[in-house]
């Protein structure tokens, strides 16, 4: 049963599912580009394998760090099969860079909560944003989670709101600096946001349209059992489960504000998706919950099978 498999973290959990990453960027990616392979390529490419598996562990780190999860390997189960779904995600390494730096920002945002190195972790989420937004523009509107959260946090205070400017600030000038020594100008910001393109004709091929069906009814599906579970949390818990939600959407936005709709833009949607996910399959897991709810048993259990095998199929189309 996947559900008993992947509800334990065990180290052959990360092994198969970073293994699975290789395999989907290697068949997914590398095979269907028509640029020709030469060193400096299988350099770049080794060095985004490495990328997307460390991106899978991030979300873990995360996930352990908040307790957003319960001790299981869904989340990463839900946000590896998802990626290799979308193969095309492999060959947009802006986006690939961007979505790391977000990753490094949520960890920050999430672990507001605690209280402790307040100014810090926003200065942190802050930089980690900006520094985002240099590979994608719209990334910028993490800012409003990030602002949310301190909202939330306990002893929030007017002068906390103020950190984001800085870190904001810094990364602005860092890359002005940059951009005079390396390419002697100071007007890189004319081009730092692109138009935003609302063509979505590329998302009329079925290895886009059905991976982002299946996405978004995974998100809507559970997106709606967590906003039902949130008044039976206990009151400590329902910040940081709020949250998560705020984060989908803010990414919602984010992908939508892709200056090209090539399918990989729904990178940005993942992870929040896949933490959502798994907070609602990890029931499955319980000591006999079986013999409890068999039918929801079963659900759950044939939903996951549908994320594990759909992959497989588009890699062998």
């Amino acid at each position: 049963m996947l559900t008993s498999f992947f509800g334990k973290s065990n180290p052959i959990n990360y092994l198969i599912l970073a293994v699975f990453i290789v395999a989907g960027y290697l068949l997914g990616a590398i095979s269907q580009s028509e640029v020709f392979i030469t060193p400096s390529l299988l350099l770049i490419h080794s060095l985004f394998i490495i990328v997307s598996v460390l991106t899978m562990l991030l979300l873990d780190f995360i996930i352990r760090k908040n307790q957003l999860t319960k001790n299981n390997t869904f989340a990463i189960l839900f946000f590896t099969c998802f990626l290799v779904m979308l193969p095309i995600i492999f060959l947009q390494h802006q986006i690939l860079l961007a979505n790391v730096f977000l990753l490094l920002a949520l960890r920050r945002i999430m672990s507001l909560r605690s209280d402790k190195n307040s100014e810090k972790k926003i200065l942190d989420a802050s930089f980690w944003i900006s520094v985002a937004s240099l590979f994608h523009f719209w990334s910028l509107l993490l800012f409003i989670p990030l602002w949310i959260a301190i909202l939330q946090k306990p002893n929030s205070n007017y002068k906390q709101m103020l950190i984001p400017f800085t870190g904001f600030l810094a990364v602005i000038v860092i890359n002005t600096a940059y951009q005079l020594l390396v390419n002697d100008t100071f007007l890189w910001f004319l081009s730092w946001k692109k138009d935003t393109s609302f063509e979505f004709s590329v998302y009329n091929s079925a290895s886009i349209l059905v991976p982002v069906t299946i996405l978004l009814a995974f998100y809507i599906w559970t997106a709606i059992y967590r906003i039902l579970k949130i008044s039976k949390l206990p009151l400590k818990e329902k910040p940081s489960h709020l949250l998560l939600l705020y984060v989908s959407i803010t990414t919602f936005f984010i992908a939508l504000g892709a200056p090209e709709k090539t399918g990989a833009e729904l990178l940005f949607i993942l992870a929040p998706v896949a933490i959502i996910s798994a907070n609602y399959i990890e029931s499955s897991g319980e000591k006999n919950y079986r013999e409890k709810d068999a039918a929801e048993f079963w659900f759950k259990e044939i939903m996951l099978w549908v994320v594990v095998v759909l992959p497989f199929i588009f890699l062998l189309l």
